[in-house]
């Protein structure tokens, strides 16, 4: 993905040296798959973008284009507790400079798991909450043999694919 470079790039000085390093470009595409789901999973709603962050970030770019710095900003409102429509349209703004395309992205579809799988899952669901937790870890083991792993989350459990 080039947009894994530009992020790579973005988190060094302009005038420095950039040290290009495999390790350097797989933390950085870590970085960006997180940022791009946090902002996928703030929704569609747009409000209006705080006014304290962006003039945080422009402070940095206008700081001979401390980008680093600048990122610094952005993982900062990322994880600031303003309400998610805020947070998308501070984000679109930063965008604006990154040139990351964050807004448009939109995460790979994925298989949806097979009946067998999705029961098994329900049978663990139903175990958690009956605080049967060794039946709860060999349903979870069962899963994970058919080549799928389950993600707790506030919304429920999720099933993707074992890589």
């Amino acid at each position: 993905d080039p947009l894994v470079y530009r992020f790579f790039c973005l988190s060094a000085l302009y005038r420095a040296k950039l040290n290009f390093t495999w390790e350097g470009i797989a933390a950085a595409a870590t970085s960006l798959e997180r940022l791009r789901k946090a902002v996928y999973e703030w929704g569609t709603s747009v409000g209006e973008p705080d006014a304290g962050f962006i003039d945080q970030f422009q402070t940095a770019i206008n700081d001979d284009l401390n980008m680093p710095r600048a990122l610094a900003v952005t993982w900062d409102m990322v994880r600031s507790e303003l309400p998610a429509g805020i947070k998308k349209a501070t984000i679109a703004q930063f965008d604006q400079v990154l040139g990351l395309g964050l807004a448009d992205w939109q995460p790979k579809r994925e298989e949806e798991a097979p009946a067998d799988v999705l029961k098994l899952v329900e049978d663990r669901t139903l175990a958690r909450k009956e605080k049967r937790w060794a039946d709860a870890d060999a349903i979870r083991g069962q899963i994970t043999a058919l080549g799928y792993e389950v993600e707790d989350t506030p919304q429920g459990p999720k099933v993707k694919i074992r890589k």
